[in-house]
This record gives structure tokens, C-alpha cells and sequence, in this order.
């Protein structure tokens, strides 16, 4: 009888050892992951502006993501098509939208070094006019295409990070601009 009433005790000890919660582990901290929202200032020719937002997924030192984007450009290019009746076309920049992924690699705790590619859509204003033979034209365009582009990401608090990075982007019809941009973001 003895060795049965000592051994309840040990039973329950042991009953309640067991019923106690498991303590998970803690993951590695992954301070590419999660949802985010950017504004950016660049230049093309002239400076633009703009905002984007994104989701970032970290897997050890890989980053994807995908992102959505728009710039807004006061950007203008006019040239002269005949001397002698003095006309002119001019092409301003309105809104540029973009959609796309990146793949990056962590370079040290809180740099990123990434590469995009995306769709792009550029809607620029175009303006004609005849000079001496009259007519005044003005219409509104769409070119779609193709940006390419690299970038460097740095984290300067919690939440926010810096970036700059090169795009190139290639519109059909023989369209292209390269971007120069600058960037403050923050990741929630």
C-alpha cells in the first residue's frame, strides 16, 4: 500500500509537468516581411513624384515581393517638325502606373538589395501645333510597357526605411526613360 499512495503524488507531478504549455519557439526576426507604403521623388528629365505600396515576404536572406506604383511627372519635350511653317509638338508627362515584383537579398541586418520588373503605363498629354499653317491639336496617349530596375533599401527605425534606386522602363512604339529615384517608406 505504501509504494501505491507514494507513487499518486509522482502520478500527479508528473500529470501536471506535462498539462503545462509548450513554449514555441521564436522565429528569426524577418524585418523584410510585411505590408508597406512609399513615397518617391525622381527625376527623368524633369522631377516627378509619386507613391507606391507593397508586400514583402523575407525567407532567411531572400526578400520577394510585389508592388504598385504611380508617378506624376511635370516632364516635357518639344520639338520643332518643319522650320519653315515654324510647328510644334510637345509631349508632357501626366501619370506613370506601375505593377510588378522584386527579388532581393539581404545584405547585412537591414539593407536590402533588390531587382524589379513590371508592367508599366505611361499617359502623357501630347500637344500639336501648326505654327503658320494653322491647327491646334491636343490628345491624350497611352504607352504600355516594360520596367526594369535595381534598387538599395536601408532601415533606419523600426518601421521606416530609405531607398534609391534605378529604373529603366521601355514603352512599346519605341518609347523609353530611364529614373532616377529616391525614396521614404514605412513597413507595418
Amino acid at each position: 500500500m505504501r509504494i501505491f499512495t507514494s507513487s499518486i503524488p509522482a502520478a500527479a507531478a508528473a500529470a501536471a509537468v506535462s498539462l503545462q504549455p509548450a513554449h514555441a519557439q521564436t522565429a528569426p526576426p524577418a524585418p523584410f516581411t510585411g505590408p508597406r507604403v512609399e513615397a518617391v521623388v525622381g527625376t527623368d528629365a524633369r522631377v516627378f513624384f509619386g507613391g507606391g505600396l507593397g508586400y514583402d515576404l523575407q525567407r532567411g536572406k531572400a526578400v520577394f515581393g510585389l508592388e504598385a506604383e504611380a508617378d506624376f511627372s511635370s516632364r516635357a519635350r518639344c520639338q520643332t517638325l518643319d522650320v519653315t511653317i515654324g510647328d510644334r509638338l510637345c509631349e508632357r508627362g501626366r501619370r506613370d502606373l506601375s505593377f510588378g515584383g522584386r527579388a532581393g537579398l539581404v545584405l547585412a541586418p537591414g539593407t536590402l538589395l533588390y531587382a524589379k520588373l513590371g508592367y508599366t503605363s505611361l499617359r502623357p498629354r501630347v500637344t500639336y501645333d501648326g505654327g503658320s499653317a494653322g491647327g491646334r491639336f491636343r490628345w491624350v496617349d497611352r504607352s504600355e510597357g516594360v520596367r526594369v530596375g535595381a534598387g538599395l533599401e536601408q532601415r533606419v527605425g523600426r518601421h521606416v526605411y530609405v531607398k534609391g534606386e534605378y529604373r529603366y522602363s521601355d514603352y512599346e512604339g519605341g518609347g523609353w526613360k530611364h529614373d532616377g529615384v529616391v525614396g521614404i517608406g514605412v513597413r507595418f
